[in-house]
């Protein structure tokens, strides 16, 4: 965090240019803050980070990469590991509370739905500036019961879920009915029911679009 009265240098990284226009014009109508730098996708961004010294990070969570492993929570968990004092804000779509704890046990410092970045970014901003984490209204119901002790990396992991429960998932997430994995794992259509939903209640997912995310995040695709 720079000292009192200097400029916040910030590099912005999403892939739609409508966003980045949003978060330029969020940013120019504040004073002591200027954008020092973008990119469009993981790569780019790791790029930046590497060339141009900055004092916060505002990232898209989903950004493409070319073997699909250097965005999401990788790509959080690597930019932690090389830039451990970097505070970072994720502007996301995500809405599910597994990879809501996801993100946050890769210590990212704040959480922003891209539906209230207008309302919200600012004061996600002043909060991860001032050393405190920052969680969006619509996110907090996903967190209430959290705490950096917990280990909600392990809550969100795959490794929470039995083999044949990841197994499911994996299926499922690439487009088979419950129907076709029933018969491809020689299960029944009730098993493989039970399995798909004791996963996504162990995960806190409530939607199939969730799950599905939740699948392409941990590279279970």
């Amino acid at each position: 965090m720079p000292p009192n009265g200097e400029i916040t240098r910030i590099v912005v990284a999403d892939d739609h240019p409508v966003v980045m226009l949003g978060i330029r014009a969020l940013l120019k109508e504040h004073g002591g803050m200027h954008v020092v730098g973008e990119a469009g996708n993981g790569r780019e961004l790791l790029a930046v980070l590497a060339s141009e010294p900055c004092d916060l990070l505002i990232t898209d969570f989903s950004m493409p990469y070319e073997d699909g492993s250097g965005d999401g929570l990788p790509l959080l968990k690597r930019l932690r590991r090389e830039h451990p004092r970097l505070p970072i804000i994720v502007l996301t779509m995500v809405h599910n509370a597994a990879l809501t704890r996801g993100m946050l046990a890769a210590e990212v410092n704040g959480l922003v739905a891209k539906v209230a970045m207008t309302k919200e970014l600012q004061l996600a901003i002043g909060a991860v500036m001032n050393g405190r984490t920052y969680i969006c209204e619509s996110m907090r119901e996903h967190v209430i019961d959290w705490s950096p002790s917990e280990g909600l990396e392990r809550a969100a992991d795959p490794a929470s879920l039995s083999q044949r429960e990841a197994e499911v998932v994996r299926l499922y997430a690439q487009g088979l009915s419950v129907t076709q994995i029933a018969e491809q794992l020689h299960r029944s259509v009730k098993t493989v029911s039970q399995q798909k939903n004791d996963a996504m209640r162990k995960l806190g997912i409530t939607s199939n679009t969730q799950l599905f995310e939740y699948a392409r995040t941990y590279g279970l695709l």
